[in-house]
């Protein structure tokens, strides 16, 4: 007890009142770890009036305090060697130049000075002491190991990774003979979306994928509390070699399917579900043309367009769930997948007005040049604020397969349309 009470009276009274003696000591857990040529302590800390002694004065003759330079002759000594206070300007200085004083003497109290820190010269010149040894730091490497003249080249980046979140409440309609069933209802949406784009000398690989999945609340289903409207996972993917300006040889891929099980309104026939249908497209042997224009004046108003052009093409539809009449996805009785060979064409679009709105468009087209298949998905989105947008979606799709539903007015065109309002985060 009789050292811990020493202790703290070394590390706590002493320094707090001090020595009345020529040079006033200040402990090191008082001093700053880098010494910056700054006050030990805050310039409003009351000190011992013998701290500033004819000694000390003029040991602080000629430093610099706010641009004024100390001397002598700013003081008028007594007898008694202290100071007296006659002139305004040095009473108006008399605690900067205690505190001054202070580290003119207690220097060596500090750890480092900015000298030690690699790149930063100090323009003090701090005498070297034993004390001042003991907290020096070692380096692995010397400074003359480096080469200032040298620039510094930042790593490149080849992969670009973007994404986005969306959670909200919206307003659906679907036509009667939409390809995955359900009807018009307010539900609950969410879409999630991830790129990945690679790209190094004249390889590109670039990498979207994409989770829709909405869920609303149906009183004419005596069945099922709950159903799924829109429930969709899809990949695609581009590889390209640069062939040109704007122009590249590319192969692509598409990948579609849904996660959950959906069944006809009133019923136990089931519709769909994992991998019925999942849905494979691959263009072979295209090309494909990037263009990216950007304003002047706005730096967040663009427009990026893209289109994967492949004159050979294969799609590939497999219904896995037995469950599920593979016809109404285009499949023969009694068969579960189909292959056909063809040509396609993927584009996209995307207008950025400004920071807040943005627009953009997908187009799909594959034909076997007896059957065509059209995807357009339009999106306009207007941010209210970092984490909350208003869409408006409209998914049209158009199919004249064997065994797709017509509608009595649409015919083989089927729409689906979605205006929602809510969460929308960007990364």
């Amino acid at each position: 007890m009789k050292k811990l009470g020493w202790l703290l009276f070394m590390l706590a009274i002493v320094p707090a009142t001090g020595f009345s003696q020529t040079d006033y000591p200040v402990s090191t857990i008082f001093m700053p770890v880098v010494f910056d040529g700054k006050f030990a302590f805050p310039i409003e800390t009351p000190l011992p009036a013998e701290t500033l002694s004819l000694n000390l004065a003029k040991k602080t003759e000629g430093l610099t305090l706010n641009n004024h330079s100390l001397s002598q002759n700013q003081f008028n000594y007594s007898s008694d060697n202290q100071i007296n206070y006659s002139s305004n300007y040095v009473q108006q200085l008399r605690q900067q130049v205690q505190h001054a004083a202070l580290w003119k003497n207690n220097q060596p109290a500090a750890r480092y000075v900015l000298s030690d820190l690699l790149g930063v010269e100090d323009e003090r010149l701090v005498p070297k002491t034993s004390l001042r040894d003991i907290f020096t730091v070692e380096y692995e490497l010397e400074k003359s190991d480096f080469d200032s003249s040298a620039k510094f080249v930042p790593k490149r980046r080849y992969w670009t990774k973007t994404g986005s979140s969306l959670l909200q409440f919206s307003q659906n309609y679907i036509s009667e003979n939409w390809y995955n069933g359900g009807v018009g209802n307010l539900n609950m949406q969410s879409v999630q979306n991830y790129t990945a784009n690679y790209k190094k000398d004249k390889i590109q690989f670039n990498n979207f994928i994409e989770w829709k999945l909405s869920l609303f609340t149906n009183p004419n289903d005596t069945l099922r509390n709950t159903r799924f409207g829109e429930d969709l996972l899809r990949y695609y993917g581009d590889l390209g070699l640069t062939a040109g300006k704007n122009w590249s040889y590319s192969m692509n891929l598409e990948l579609k399917t849904r996660l959950f099980r959906s069944y006809k309104e009133n019923s136990g026939e089931r519709i769909g579900s994992l991998f019925s249908p999942l849905n494979i497209n691959m263009g072979v042997l295209g090309m494909k043309y990037q263009l990216e224009t950007k304003s002047k004046t706005d730096k967040y108003k663009k427009t990026t367009i893209s289109a994967d052009i492949s004159p050979l093409a294969v799609q590939y539809t497999w219904v896995s769930d037995k469950l599920v009449d593979p016809k109404r996805y285009g499949v023969k009785e009694g068969e579960h997948y189909l292959i056909v060979f063809g040509s396609s064409l993927n584009a996209k679009a995307v207008i950025q007005f400004n920071r807040q709105i943005t627009f953009s468009s997908r187009l799909k087209y594959f034909t076997n040049y007896e059957k065509i298949l059209v995807e357009s998905e339009n999106e306009f989105n207007m941010a209210l604020s970092r984490f909350l947008s208003t869409r408006l979606y409209l998914y049209g799709r158009f199919d004249d397969s064997k065994g797709v539903k017509r509608d009595p007015d649409l015919r083989y065109i089927q729409l689906n349309e979605v205006f929602s309002f809510g969460f929308n985060y960007k990364w």
